[in-house]
């Protein structure tokens, strides 16, 4: 299975959400459109922005590791 880059994803969900923009999303973080961009361009975000990037999506953002047991960490 390929690997989709963060960046990816992110402008997949933006394409998909309804009257959603980089911009809301960077208003939301705290962070200029621009600033927004450049991280996008790193895919450096902490695992509580992704989840602020969800909520303004109306989504979820889900992360994790699972193990064999159900594990989840």
């Amino acid at each position: 299975m390929k690997k989709i880059k963060l960046k990816k994803k992110v402008d997949m969900a933006i394409s998909y959400a309804d009257d959603v923009t980089k911009k809301d999303i960077a208003d939301r973080l705290g962070i200029s459109p621009s600033g927004f961009n450049q991280r996008l361009n790193t895919g450096k975000f902490t695992q509580e922005e992704l989840e602020t990037i969800a909520s303004v999506l109306n989504a979820e953002y889900v992360s994790y590791f699972q193990f064999p047991d159900g594990k989840k960490i």
